[in-house]
């Protein structure tokens, strides 16, 4: 292995199968890759799609907004779940077994009544389907089949919702087992109610809420990440409105929840530095330099995508004005954080909502299926494919940035350009995480997930 560390890391029980999904995951991540040279894989260069696929985007029409996705996906695709959304697979089954466990606490009053499901952020629904298959089903076991058991989906009026409907209704969906199941759609932003007081049994939210309101936009000046910040200012005003999004988010599902019912969230979690979690999962590797100490150096994927950017910026692609507008609204939150609206009964506007926390946040540390391609490819073939392991993790996780990154270079670039710049951006990426070493790639998915439930 070139300049690698060796490294041998076995599935938990918890995620025992996993070894059978990776043989119908990873042939579909690398469906656009070919021997040791893959071709353009840059998410929104256009070049690079099938020409079915290319059309004429109204984005600069007055007063009409292209959905982000349609510049690089076809409305309809799946590209989300086929991307990003398997990458976060094996964290979602360890949500899927928080979410099990707790189920027998929601009160079913009578098995002739209406039992509500809420998955917010849903995106295509591919990352809930088989939780909400369990819960159905074990709903049909315990109170049979006469429970109607309705499934709303909610994510932000311009998602893709022909994936999610195709997800909802496809030969796998629950919806070709059960009856007397009805999936509705909600485009209304979760920092305001979506759905009337007293509608939802249980409410789960997966990687959706470390996603913060529009209205809560911090510019900053050094990154386009606002925990990245070296402005004190900056971070404070950030972490003002991740606080206040949050108590924001959780008022609104107390509202939604019906006495008894559930709230389970599922937050990103920040790796590196003392902000390492301790989990059931996996032992963080850390690399190290001659002198024996941890590297300073671009290791994870925010980082290099930071980078990234700095570097367009130095080499005079984009302005000043463009480097400092592209600040994402995204956050991470501590445990503390997540904690801190359930403190203190009598002031907090939460507890007195109704709304208590179950058990402290757990964290979690999964798996990438990324590294775990390239691990095989080096063991199979002999091959130390990072080129590989770095387009694939651009594929995926580029779709985070895309919509920030265009609606700042569509104010005063022409559309031709755009796409140049962004191109140069992926490819910039791309070459950053080339040159680390994947073992010690912080790759990995780290998540904490929260428990609350509504007052009986």
């Amino acid at each position: 292995m070139s300049g690698g560390v060796q490294c041998s890391i076995s599935l938990p029980s918890h995620l025992k199968g996993a070894g059978k999904m990776l043989k119908t995951v990873l042939p579909r991540l690398v469906t656009t890759t070919t021997a040791c040279h893959p071709p353009c894989l840059h998410l929104t260069s256009l070049s690079c799609l099938p020409s079915k696929i290319l059309r004429e985007m109204p984005g600069d029409v007055a007063g009409a907004e292209t959905p982000s996705f349609q510049y690089f996906w076809q409305p309809g695709s799946g590209f989300y779940g086929e991307n990003l959304g398997r990458l976060t697979q094996l964290s979602a089954e360890i949500y899927e077994e928080i979410v099990l466990s707790h189920i027998e606490a929601v009160p079913v009053p009578s098995s002739k009544g209406v039992f509500t499901i809420g998955d917010y952020g849903t995106c295509d629904g591919t990352v809930s389907l088989r939780l909400i298959h369990k819960i159905i089903d074990h709903l049909r076991n315990k109170h049979g089949p006469d429970l109607k058991i309705q499934v709303l989906y909610e994510d932000h009026a311009s998602n893709d919702y022909n994936s999610l409907f195709k997800t909802i209704y496809s030969q796998t969906s629950y919806m070709t087992k059960f009856t007397n199941v009805f999936p509705l759609v909600c485009g209304t932003n979760f920092y305001k109610q979506c759905v009337p007081d007293q509608t939802c049994d249980i409410i789960m939210s997966s990687f959706a809420t470390m996603h913060l309101d529009n209205e809560s936009y911090v510019r900053c000046s050094n990154t386009m990440f606002p925990w990245r910040s070296t402005s004190q200012e900056e971070l404070h005003a950030h972490r003002e409105a991740a606080a206040r999004d949050w108590q924001t988010f959780l008022l609104h599902r107390a509202a939604e929840l019906k006495p008894g019912g559930l709230l389970i969230d599922a937050q990103a979690a920040q790796l590196g530095g003392s902000n390492r979690p301790q989990t059931r999962t996996l032992t963080y590797p850390v690399a190290e330099n001659g002198t024996g100490t941890q590297e300073e150096s671009a290791q994870d994927i925010w980082t290099c995508f930071d980078l990234s950017w700095k570097e367009l910026y130095a080499e005079g692609i984009i302005t000043k004005e463009e480097f400092q507008s592209c600040t994402l609204r995204m956050t991470y939150r501590t445990s503390k954080d997540l904690k801190v609206p359930f403190e203190n009964a009598a002031m907090s506007p939460v507890r007195q909502a109704g709304l208590n926390l179950l058990k402290e946040p757990e964290e979690f540390l999964s798996h990438c299926l990324v590294k775990t391609l390239w691990r095989l490819k080096l063991q199979a073939d002999g091959v130390d494919d990072r080129m590989l392991f770095a387009h694939l993790l651009a594929k995926a996780f580029g779709v985070v940035l895309d919509a920030t990154l265009r609606k700042v270079l569509r104010n005063i670039r022409p559309t031709v350009l755009q796409l140049s710049i962004i191109k140069r951006f992926q490819q910039v990426f791309i070459q950053k995480v080339a040159a680390c070493n994947p073992e010690t790639f912080r790759s990995e998915i780290a998540m904490r997930v929260l428990v609350a439930q509504k007052s009986k």
